[in-house]
Parts: C-alpha cells; structure tokens; sequence
C-alpha cells in the first residue's frame, strides 16, 4: 500500500483538568500542559492514569462546547458565512455542520467546480456516543503494551480499539488490517473525535490504529511508549505512516 504523506499540520488544542480551571486563566492551554501536569520533566509519571484520564474527560467536554459557542456567535455576528476554505488536507477540528461557507459555494459554481455536499450534522445521540468512546478509550491510559495482549497486564493497538468499542455496544474485527475495512472512509479536513487513524508501521499493510481525540491528536497503545497513551499524529513520526481514517459512528 503506497503512503500518502500528509501535507499540512493537525490544529492543536487542549484539555484540562476541571478542578484546575478554577486557579488557572480561562483560557484552554495546549494538549501539552495536559501531558506535563500528568508527566514530569524526564516523562515520569505524576498522576495516576485515573486521574489523567478524568482531565483528559473533562477538557474534551469543555473545548467542544466552547467551539461549537464561538462558532455560532461569529454566524450570528457577521450575518453569513464567513469560514474559509480549508486546503484538501486540512486537518478540522470535526465540528458539527457545513465546512464550507455560502459564500465559497457560490464562488465555486460561477466558477463550474464541483460543488460539495454540506457535512450532515451530529445527532445528539451520535454526540453522546463519542463522548462515551472518548471517556471509555481515557480509562485505559497508562495501561501497558504488549503485542498480541488483550488485558490489563498488556494490550496492543487492534485490541484496545476494539475493546473500547466492545464496551461500548459497537463490535470490531481484531486487528487493524481488518478494522481498516469497517465503517466509511474519512477525509483528513474532516477527522473528527471517535473516528479510527490508520499507520503503516511495522509491515506493509496497515498495522497501527489508535483513535482520534481531535486537534491532531489520538489515543493508542503505542509499543514505543510502552502504554497507551496520547499522540500528536502530525509528529515527525507518524505523519509521514498516516494512511487513512474510518468513521464508525
């Protein structure tokens, strides 16, 4: 399978823990003053996985509401579309509704280019599931790796997916390879949180997945970091090993 590398960066955002926000400034930092509040400087750990998962939780709530409130103050302020176009690999932040303004629909049909679908909103029943993906998928943090586990004691990338899916009423084939067949393909301007990522790794097929948390990030078993853990999928590793994403709900 030929690699397609990505051309563009991942939007960065961030959660944080909710008990914090009350000593911090209101506005979210990145996803790395999660990571360092949760690791020390030489990447020790210095909060449980229980506890890192809950603020991991809480931000992804928290930064869905405030860009879906800031989204719709600017609709509502400039009294018609006014987002732009994003490049054919810009990476969204999965927001529900139309990508693309009226404005830059109208542009495209005097110009005869073919004019996009909007994007179908979320249902609020769609919205819950992923939150139960994400908060399922935050409970297996710090959870060590093992090729081939399927436990506590050790669990691979294929397996913690389809766990977190299993769990969550939804069942999944067991390795990559297979999941890469399920659900229906996504662009990479349109990831959004509980979508599968798709890496080729170790072997010519698909052989890594993990699973998207928004603003470039994704959270897997990972054998280099020895747990699951989060990513950044525009790191100079995994971008250029980025094959695809699948939506399954």
């Amino acid at each position: 399978m030929t690699i397609n590398p990505l051309q563009s960066t991942f939007p960065i955002n961030s959660p944080r823990d909710g008990s914090l926000a009350k000593k911090a400034p209101a506005t979210p930092s990145g996803f790395e003053s999660l990571l360092q509040s949760a690791t020390g400087a030489a990447g020790r750990e210095t909060v449980s996985p229980q506890v890192a998962a809950e603020m991991l939780r809480i931000q992804m709530m928290r930064s869905t509401l405030a860009l879906a409130v800031s989204d719709s103050r600017s609709d509502a302020a400039s009294g018609q579309a006014s987002q732009s176009v994003p490049g054919p690999l810009g990476f969204g932040l999965g927001l529900p509704g139309d990508y693309r303004g009226s404005a830059a629909l109208e542009t495209a049909e005097v110009a005869g280019e073919p004019v996009p679908a909007p994007l179908p909103p979320m249902t609020g029943a769609t919205e819950v599931e992923i939150e139960h993906i994400s908060e399922t998928a935050a409970r297996y943090l710090g959870t060590p790796y093992r090729f081939g586990g399927e436990g506590a004691d050790g669990i691979d990338c294929s397996s913690f997916v389809q766990q977190v899916f299993h769990a969550n009423q939804i069942d999944l084939p067991r390795t990559a390879r297979e999941q890469i067949n399920v659900g229906s393909d996504v662009p990479a301007s349109e990831l959004r949180r509980g979508d599968l990522v798709f890496f080729q790794t170790y072997a010519s097929y698909p052989s890594h997945v993990g699973i998207y948390l928004g603003d470039g990030k994704m959270i897997h078993a990972s054998s280099g970091k020895g747990e699951v853990t989060i990513s950044d999928m525009n790191s100079d590793y995994y971008r250029p090993r980025y094959l695809g994403a699948k939506r399954i709900i």
